[in-house]
Parts: C-alpha cells; structure tokens; sequence
C-alpha cells in the first residue's frame, strides 16, 4: 500500500503540473470554453487523487497502529 500511496503521489504533481500547463495556455494564448472546461476536469482529477491520497494514508497508518499495539498486548498477556 505504500507503493500505491507514492504512486499517487507522483500522479498529483503529474497532474498538477498539467493543470498548470492548461491554465497558462488558456490565458496567453486563446480562451475557448474547451480549454477551461479541460482545466476545470483537470481541478476535478487533482481533488480526487488527493481525496484517494488521504484516505490510503490513513488506512496504512491505522494499520501500523493496529500491528503495534497487538504486538503490544500480546507482550502483555
């Protein structure tokens, strides 16, 4: 799960990136309704991956907290 989460790591700043691209293109050079609607569905992407993101985070941490404190109460006992 790790691997995922820095996989989507890179992909938010591909996207990023490619919304940033988007966004100067739409102002220096034409403004059409196709570009914006593009960067509009790129913003989308970017808010999804970074939901998808936090989400992953917090069941890999939960997942450590749940291995250390089994190993814990087992010392325990």
């Amino acid at each position: 799960m790790k691997i995922v989460s820095k996989l989507l790591s890179v992909l938010i700043g591909i996207t990023t990136f490619a919304s940033g691209v988007t966004l100067f293109l739409e102002i220096a050079y034409f403004f059409d309704l196709k570009t914006l609607g593009m960067f509009f569905a790129e913003i989308c992407i970017i808010f999804s991956l970074i939901y998808t993101k936090r989400n992953l985070d917090f069941m890999i941490y939960q997942d450590e907290l749940w291995k250390k404190y089994k190993t814990r109460r087992s010392r325990d006992e």
